[in-house]
């Protein structure tokens, strides 16, 4: 069996930390271009994406702690406007880590109300990160080309999952309910929920209009259609794992029915992503899922479940 590097988590103040060492993950890359005025900075955490406006830059995630100046050295690659706005797609200090390096006077920092509780809580490990802007269902920032739509549609992998959408270059940062292309981890102790995530994707994709370009939490860019089947893959996850359920199964046995679909087989892969080497496979990431869909379907408290052993990992 290949090692598996799975990242501990440190669970501080309600917010799991995920504790992450340059050994285990991959760094800061060079800016990409995705559509119209949008790009991204994989690496170091969760995607960067940087949206070039009029008169200054949007930043979508910040990765982890001390990133801003190797954030800003490949911003500086396209524009040399500053940053007057910070978006967090959720409260994980992989994704807000530099905020308070990259925030200062001017740069406004927007979060969904259940991030913005975890973000400013005194006392974690990585310290308090002020928002200046929440929102609960949708919010519209700033007009025309320049604008920026925010929406939460509800609990996937934390209870303050945004969507963030860029009109003028139909482009959509989807933060960790869609990493990597497969199956998302589900943070219960952020108010995360494996039976919730179907119901918020599908909303998604049926509310956000015009949008041709998905770029992951972790990981690349998808197309629209990419990102509908992996929304068809995580509701048949839940409903396989109800019908199981409901017989006596186990998720193993709900797991064996998935494989039967052949159009699921991208999200059941027993190959490590690149740039995932800390993490599992896809197929092992749908197991865990499985898990804790039949906690939740139990009524038991759902549990962080970090990785599981793909016994066919490649």
């Amino acid at each position: 069996m290949k090692r598996i590097a799975v990242l501990g988590a440190i669970v501080a103040s309600g917010m799991v930390a995920v504790g992450v060492t340059a050994q285990g993950l991959p760094g800061i890359t060079e800016i990409e271009h995705v559509n119209g005025n949008v790009y991204k900075i994989f690496g170091a955490g969760g995607n960067t994406t940087v949206f070039v406006r009029s008169n200054d830059v949007v930043l979508v995630d910040t990765k982890l702690p001390n990133s801003g100046e190797s954030i800003m050295a490949e911003v500086r690659k396209v524009t040399d406007l500053p940053v007057g706005m910070i978006i967090n797609t959720h409260s994980h200090p992989d994704h807000m880590g530099s905020n308070n390096e990259l925030s200062g006077d001017g740069v406004e920092v927007v979060a969904h109300v259940n991030s913005k509780a975890r973000m400013e809580a005194e006392g974690g490990p990585f310290g308090a990160s002020p928002v200046d802007t929440s929102f609960s269902t949708q919010i519209s920032l700033g007009e025309g080309d320049d604008r920026v739509d925010v929406y939460h549609f509800g609990a996937g992998h934390t209870d303050g999952d945004a969507f963030v959408v860029f009109p003028s270059a139909r482009t959509m940062q989807a933060g960790d309910i869609y990493a990597w292309h497969m199956s998302p981890l589900i943070d219960p102790g952020s108010g995360g929920s494996m039976l919730a995530t179907p119901t918020t994707l599908t909303a998604a994709l049926y509310s956000i209009p015009d949008v041709d370009h998905v770029i992951q939490g972790h990981g690349g860019v998808s197309t629209w259609e990419e990102f509908r089947s992996f929304v068809q893959f995580n509701r048949a996850l839940v409903a396989t794992a109800e019908q199981t359920a409901q017989f006596g199964g186990t998720p193993e046995a709900a797991l064996e029915r998935l494989e039967r679909e052949p159009s699921f087989a991208v999200f059941l892969d027993h190959k490590i992503k690149p740039g995932l080497e800390y993490g599992g496979t896809p197929w092992s990431r749908a197991l865990i899922n499985l898990r804790v869909a039949f906690q939740e379907l139990r009524g038991e408290e759902p549990q962080l479940i970090m990785g599981v052993e793909d016994p066919l990992q490649e």
